[in-house]
């Protein structure tokens, strides 16, 4: 249940300032226990300090990446002290080097199969938002903040006539579901399911 008003926390798009803490203190720690990333990082409770450093250091700058290239918007929900604690956008940018830890035929596989997914999904749509980073810090999980950045999602791409898809780890299925995505799709792993979920277009109340 949501414990905390959404007017607690404030909607914003990310400035590459914000990515280090973005990338170090909600990315990396709110995704660690979700089947793509045990997939990709299969040894994660052996690795040592220099490789958890050199694992938040890539996914630091495939942030970065993304957010300098202005693509795609990128959202970040701040405290109201000013600290970050949830984000989302919509696709990354692979950097050229690797983490020694990752695991490249599993993560090779793994993502085509999630190609394969979201493309029979959307191989005949062009005018979609397709949602691949939604995280909240763990201390601030289910307080509101994955909810305040689906509404402003959801009334975005409703007002540009957009149909929306995310392929959800398994504990963001049910914040999906509630903002009328539906379930079309899994990909199964290892470590867990992933959930195919489309939103259909929906007219704008504005």
């Amino acid at each position: 249940m949501d414990s905390i008003l959404q007017t607690d926390f404030k909607l914003s798009d990310i400035e590459v300032s914000d990515v280090q803490d973005i990338g170090r203190y909600i990315e990396v720690p709110a995704n660690q226990n979700g089947p793509l990333y045990r997939t990709m990082f299969p040894q994660l409770n052996t690795v040592t300090e220099v490789q958890k450093e050199q694992i938040t250091r890539w996914y630091i700058e495939m942030l970065e990446d993304a957010v300098q290239a202005r693509e795609e918007r990128f959202l970040k929900v701040c405290s109201m002290n000013g600290t970050p604690v949830g984000f989302c956008g919509e696709r990354a940018r692979k950097r050229s080097w690797l983490p020694d830890t990752l695991d490249v035929d599993s993560w090779a596989a793994l993502s085509k199969d999630l190609k394969a997914e979201r493309d029979r999904i959307l191989q005949d749509l062009d005018h979609f938002c397709r949602l691949t980073f939604m995280a909240v810090h763990p201390k601030y999980q289910r307080q509101g903040i994955g909810s305040m950045m689906m509404q402003h999602i959801c009334k975005e791409t409703d007002q540009k006539g957009q149909c929306a898809y995310v392929l959800a780890a398994p504990e963001g299925v049910p914040l999906y579901s509630k903002f009328g995505f539906k379930t079309v799709g899994h990909v199964e792993t290892t470590y867990g399911t992933i959930t195919s979920m489309f939103r259909p277009s929906r007219p704008s109340c504005t």
